[in-house]
């Protein structure tokens, strides 16, 4: 019972800093990624992806830091970028995740 009480602080610590590192973005890098991240938590799987929006966050970082446009940094299309980033944690997505349930049920039958 002690580890369950633990991992929920932790985890509620985790994202209270995540949160607090998304919000000392400054203009528009924030409203950005807060956008992109709204956008990627449509498809999340659970609390593990949070790892995945705390790697973005370094990404929006970073380039806050050197004054790298927001535009070169997600391209032309936000959703692709999303979209590539969430095609590298497919374990950690509901719709992967149904998607290859529904493909391997498929495949059983025919």
């Amino acid at each position: 019972m002690e580890n369950f009480f633990k991992k929920i602080i932790g985890d509620k610590k985790e994202y209270k800093a995540f949160k607090k590192q998304a919000a000392e973005l400054p203009s528009p890098y924030k409203e950005t990624f807060e956008a992109l991240e709204k956008y990627m938590w449509n498809f999340a799987k659970g609390d593990g992806f949070l790892k995945v929006q705390q790697e973005m966050l370094e990404i929006f970082q970073e380039n806050a830091e050197e004054q790298v446009p927001v535009k070169n940094i997600i391209g032309d299309d936000p959703v692709k970028f999303c979209d590539d980033i969430m095609s590298q944690y497919p374990d950690d997505l509901w719709l992967i995740t149904s998607q290859n349930k529904l493909r391997n049920q498929i495949k059983t039958l025919i």
